[in-house]
């Protein structure tokens, strides 16, 4: 069962020109002038939604006093781990650079146009790192 975040964005135009710069495909099928909400798809499956912010505090009220953001990350999984790396950097603020982590898996961090930081891990390093067979 995939867990599909739907975030927050000031500006649904500036997000999805954002995210297309980095190779992720917007589909605003069900976009409408009242319900601002566009698919984020990485190489054809669906990864997360971009909500204009102003209509996800009226659809969920609980939501307007909070701020826009959110302290942790969403991580993305990549095959073509360089190519991504290489492609993320050129159009995004990096705000921790490609390195190995702990487990032995190769990771980046980025940020988008409202904050949210977006971690890039390498799918092949991490089927052979010390996560294999615990999650």
């Amino acid at each position: 069962m995939a867990f599909i975040p739907c975030i927050a964005v000031t500006d649904t135009a500036a997000s999805a020109a954002f995210y297309e710069k980095l190779g992720f495909t917007v589909d605003s099928q069900m976009a409408t002038d009242t319900d601002d909400i566009h698919m984020l798809l990485y190489k054809g499956e669906l990864c997360a939604m971009l909500y204009r912010r102003a209509q996800l505090d009226t659809w969920l009220p609980n939501l307007a006093d909070q701020p826009t953001g959110f302290s942790g990350m969403f991580y993305l999984s990549v095959e073509d781990y360089d190519d991504t790396y290489r492609d993320f950097a050129a159009n995004a603020t990096v705000v921790r650079d490609s390195a190995t982590d702990h487990t032995g898996t190769r990771e980046f961090y980025i940020t988008d146009p409202d904050g949210y930081v977006i971690g890039g891990n390498d799918a092949a390093s991490r089927r052979n790192s010390e996560l294999v067979g615990k999650y």
